[in-house]
């Protein structure tokens, strides 16, 4: 399925809220993967997400997620010496705005949108979050590396590059 605004994915790739509930029964996927979705989620929004992911994966199935990684941002700006440290973190961070678009489109992107990010993650906060919902296994994951080959259909090199990858299961 193509979907406007969307990278092309394989044809077998569905699109839904994980949020509010996929057309899923529980324990029936072997495996999910979220890339660059779960930062766009309020803090209550994510921990719903992942205690549905975890209730739509089969005992064993994997998950894995690519998010930016707030302690390599961090870092970053805490290593640049300039005046313009602080609004580089966030434009690379994608917090904050830097206009503010008038009338009803304004608007709708303001009540709709999900362009900027909500909620950041370093390993230790996620790896947390996910022990808590039920998950085990949990461990820093590098492109290519799940021994999950549905994985490598989707990953992409340019969603990893500075960013934080998590692989675990539902055990």
């Amino acid at each position: 399925m193509v979907k406007r605004g969307y990278p092309k994915y394989p044809r077998n790739i569905e699109f839904g809220d994980v949020v509010l509930g996929l057309p899923l029964a529980p324990e029936t996927a072997n495996a999910i993967y979220c890339s660059h979705v779960l930062e766009h989620l309020t803090l209550e929004e994510f921990r719903s997400a992942i205690r549905n992911v975890h209730c739509y994966l089969r005992p064993g199935g994997f998950f894995r997620l690519v998010v930016p990684d707030l302690e390599y941002l961090a870092a970053s700006y805490l290593s640049n010496q300039t005046a313009g440290a602080a609004s580089q973190f966030m434009r690379d961070a994608c917090l904050g705005e830097e206009s503010h678009r008038r009338g009803i489109p304004g608007l709708l992107r303001a009540l709709f949108g999900r362009t900027r990010h909500f909620w950041m993650w370093d390993y230790k906060a996620l790896a947390k979050e996910l022990a808590d919902a039920g998950f085990t296994g949990i461990r820093r994951a590098r492109l290519g590396d799940s021994a999950e080959p549905r994985f490598a259909e989707v990953e992409e090199i340019g969603r990893w590059e500075n960013c934080l990858g998590i692989e675990c299961c539902r055990g």
